[in-house]
């Protein structure tokens, strides 16, 4: 167990260029929204309708901001990074400008944990309608600013027919709520809460309720090898998200008969497995006239590994040496059940052909780059499972990076005309207009057997893992 003494994770160090960074969030639901940008602040934001105490409505924004991407300075004996907060609130109609807010935000740097995350809340008052919401996050020392778009649709209460608000999520567990900002939800909690309001002007307009929770068949797996065959458009590795293919887990069906005013709602169910879903919650009301009038209201997500973004159980160390080993070792070593037993086989994998000290410096360079790949390109699900996360963690941040849209190079030297330290993504093309995310596929090649194997070599060996 000796390698794993001690804090084998340190701050990320991140030498990759701003072509690669990622948003990784639905483009659907426009109130969540993540940028990611190094040198830049990381900001992970959702922004929802809803109602306060007196029934008025309200948008509530909700960041987090990872300490590792701010800059901290001591002053008067405490370590601190210093932030300004700029929130635009714009009619999506007009582009008009009707509120505009400016934050300062100090943040104490949390010594025992240097990848802590603090949260920063604001409710504004805005009239019934659509809004674009702009948030821009700068640093005070290093004058960085991270800027995430996001849009609000505040319910109008004073409707003849029912209103309902944006859904909100919380994570539960262990005595504990967490509010979820982001589209992936790490599984560390035991069931997710979520909450909701429909604002009834009468009860002579009967409101109807229901609510279903979906999974999508997605891609969960890690990304394959670089020198394998291409895989077909129609595959789930293709596409990574199959909206056409869904199952419903969970239905239920409420009616409001009595209650007016704004009503909360409140949905608590089971933590699904990893994977991608929806809760969609639709409202049907009558009008006067004795027709139906139907609203919905919807929140994506998906459920990744319980520590996301850090990589800290045994579990979460010996997924990503699916890169590293040979795949009957690797299957082998995931059908152990006991974690003690799981942590022995990656110890002895290490220690192969590594001394202690070499192992240690090795696994801190390995799994910080799978933190890394996890902050720079997670969408439907963790970054290192990405091709782009797969050639990220062997062979290191490109010297540059082209990016043409539909196609995305890194190249890891200046010879372009050198195959092997050209290599080449390209953003997969899936009909229709619920494709939620930029997904890039390698363009695998025979030839890229010989990289990934330098590369696997170097990383098993000790050597500082790098081709250029």
């Amino acid at each position: 167990m000796g390698i794993w003494c001690g804090s084998w994770l340190f701050p990320a160090m991140l030498l990759f260029i701003t072509a690669c960074s990622s948003s990784g969030e639905s483009r659907i639901d426009r109130g969540t929204s993540h940028a990611f940008e190094v040198g830049h602040p990381e900001v992970r934001a959702r922004v929802t309708s809803f109602f306060d105490d007196e029934g008025l409505p309200v948008s509530d924004l909700n960041l987090e901001l990872p300490h590792q991407n701010l800059v901290f300075r001591t002053m008067d004996g405490n370590r601190t990074a210093e932030t300004e907060i700029r929130i635009l609130y714009r009619k999506a109609e007009t582009g008009n400008l009707v509120k505009r807010i400016n934050e300062n935000l100090s943040i104490r740097e949390n010594a025992s944990d240097p990848v802590f995350t603090s949260l920063f809340n604001h409710r504004a008052y805005l009239e019934p309608g659509r809004y674009n919401v702009e948030v821009t996050v700068t640093d005070v020392s290093s004058r960085k600013p991270t800027t995430v778009q996001l849009q609000v649709n505040i319910p109008d209460q004073e409707s003849k027919t029912a209103a309902i608000s944006d859904i909100r999520v919380k994570l539960l567990g262990n005595g504990t709520t967490r509010p979820i900002t982001s589209y992936l939800i790490p599984a560390a909690k035991d069931s997710l809460r979520f909450e909701l309001f429909v604002t009834r002007k009468s009860e002579d307009v009967p409101a109807r309720l229901r609510m279903r929770l979906i999974e999508y068949n997605s891609d969960t797996s890690p990304a394959r090898a670089m020198g394998q065959l291409p895989v077909s458009s129609g595959s789930i590795i293709y596409r990574g998200i199959d909206y056409s293919n869904q199952t419903i887990l969970e239905e239920q069906e409420r009616t409001l008969d009595r209650e007016t005013g704004p009503v909360l709602i409140e949905y608590l169910l089971p933590r699904p497995d990893r994977g991608n879903y929806r809760i969609e919650v639709e409202l049907t009301t009558d009008n006067a006239d004795g027709e139906s009038e139907t609203s919905t209201r919807f929140r994506e997500f998906g459920i990744v590994s319980s520590n996301f973004p850090r990589v800290q159980s045994v579990l979460e160390m010996a997924e990503p040496l699916a890169y590293l080993m040979r795949e009957r070792d690797f299957r082998n070593m995931m059908r152990i059940e006991e974690p003690d037993s799981m942590l022995q086989v990656v110890d002895r994998f290490w220690l192969q052909d590594m001394t202690p000290r070499m192992a240690r410096e090795q696994i801190q360079r390995f799994y910080t780059r799978v933190e890394e790949a996890n902050r720079l390109f997670s969408g439907f699900k963790e970054g290192w499972k990405t091709d782009m996360g797969l050639v990220y963690i062997l062979m290191g941040p490109p010297l540059y990076v082209e990016n043409n849209m539909e196609v995305m190079i890194w190249h890891y030297s200046y010879n372009r005309m050198d195959p092997r330290t050209v290599i080449i993504f390209e953003r997969t093309r899936v009909t229709g207009n619920s494709w939620p995310f930029n997904h890039y596929i390698l363009v695998r090649n025979r030839f890229y057997q010989g990289i990934e194997l330098e590369a696997i070599n170097n990383w098993t060996s000790g050597r500082i893992p790098r081709i250029n």
